[in-house]
């Protein structure tokens, strides 16, 4: 591998977006020369040289690659790559076809991050509420969030559906959301379901301080938010990655644009296609840690480290920095951790990321022997342990519902 001195324009902090990428490669004869190829294919080159391509088009408009580093052990590196922002508008779709584009379709290529500037930020929504403006919607200053999954998640009526939620609000929930499966289908119409949801829970006077994010997944998105927020909704929910950065954007702009200050729960349904290899596609910590949050999702969906959904401890604790993280006039989402998740471990949860998440269960909640009720009071028995400075197994001895929950779930 050879190497070569590279100018760095002075203005690369403030006028370019840095992408930094993993390249492994075993066929390619020069990672250097790959690399370039790659700042060229995504900007004002190409693998062959064309007509109207001068020096001055290349300078003022072409991605500058600012350092190559390699892998030890392996015919791989790390590269960063800077794209005059010129190029394209503030908008997350354009920005990720600069930097992902064709060359993702490359075999060992992985986006692993992209470094925005602040110029660049301010003009891309970032969450509406974020966590501070959820604590202060909700009243709850320190401790994470209980999130409820209604359970069963399809093939029932809004009625269920209801009476689901206000279980789960009786017994500590603060924000419940529908299933990614669930969002308009005939025997559960998505405006009927967040009118009986609503009222359920005003009926025991939790419609003001419990979140209900109801899926309006499905076409004409933005059409689908008004009718879910005249239907009396106090928090939305779309499978962002299903439905694309860009009409996922569209959503939070427009809230914005109309100044409705609701959440909305962002679900990265689907997103594995983009982080399970690691050689190919895009970080977890990029695909559903700052791009969720560059589009405004409030409360994006993570994965635990559980291994069902292929996430390490490593990846969740770089998403979540992803989340939390300054990141210069963008809000910071609030970190929703879901999948398997249970009473049993808050704990450890709590202790790996802090307590700016929600701590978000299905089966955790709904799966109580004892019911949807000492579900969510148990999940919320072991933060407030946590919280007071105890452990969850001391919790146990004086709350039923947890040691219930601990001994059902043990294994």
């Amino acid at each position: 591998m050879k190497f070569e001195t590279m100018t760095v324009p002075e203005n690369i902090q403030s006028d370019y977006l840095i992408a930094t990428f993993y390249m492994k490669s075993d066929a390619e004869p020069d990672l250097y020369d790959w690399v370039k190829l790659v700042a060229a294919d995504q900007s004002a080159g190409t693998w062959t040289h064309v007509e109207g391509e001068t020096p001055e088009v290349i300078a003022l408009y072409g991605a500058k690659v600012l350092g190559i580093y390699p892998m030890a052990g392996e015919r791989a590196c790390v590269t960063r790559i800077a794209f005059p922002t010129s190029n394209f508008p503030a908008y997350v779709p354009m920005i990720m076809s600069t930097v992902a584009g064709n060359v993702l379709g490359q075999d060992g290529i992985r986006l692993v991050d992209i470094e925005i500037p602040d110029s660049f930020l301010s003009q891309l929504p970032g969450p509406q509420l974020g966590v501070e403006g959820i604590r202060d919607l909700l009243n709850i200053r320190e401790r994470p969030l209980v999130g409820a999954i209604l359970k069963p998640c399809i093939g029932v009526p809004p009625e269920v559906s209801a009476s689901g939620a206000r279980k789960a609000a009786a017994g500590g929930a603060d924000v419940i959301k529908d299933d990614e499966l669930l969002s308009d289908p005939g025997y559960s119409p998505m405006t009927q379901r967040v009118k009986s949801v609503m009222a359920e829970l005003k009926a025991i006077g939790k419609d003001k301080s419990v979140l209900y994010a109801v899926n309006i997944t499905g076409e004409n998105l933005v059409e689908r938010a008004k009718w879910a927020i005249e239907a009396g909704a106090n928090s939305i929910m779309v499978n962002y990655q299903a439905m694309g950065w860009g009409a996922s954007e569209d959503l939070t702009r427009f809230l914005a644009r109309e100044k409705i200050n609701i959440p909305i729960f962002g679900h990265c349904a689907g997103m594995g296609a983009y982080y399970r290899s690691k050689t190919n596609g895009i970080s977890t910590a990029l695909s559903m840690g700052k791009m969720a949050r560059l589009i405004g999702m409030d409360m994006p969906l993570v994965y635990p480290d559980s291994g069902r959904f292929g996430i390490d401890t490593n990846e969740l604790v770089e998403t979540h920095a992803m989340l939390t993280s300054p990141m210069g006039p963008i809000k910071r989402a609030f970190t929703t951790v879901a999948g398997g998740v249970h009473p049993g471990t808050i704990e450890y949860l709590m202790k790996l990321l802090g307590n700016d998440t929600i701590l978000m269960a299905g089966g955790g909640i709904y799966g109580h022997p004892m019911g949807a009720t000492a579900g969510a009071k148990a999940i919320l028995q072991a933060i407030d342990a946590v919280m007071a400075g105890s452990t969850v197994a001391e919790a146990a001895k004086v709350h039923e519902e947890l040691r219930a929950a601990l001994e059902f779930w043990k294994k």
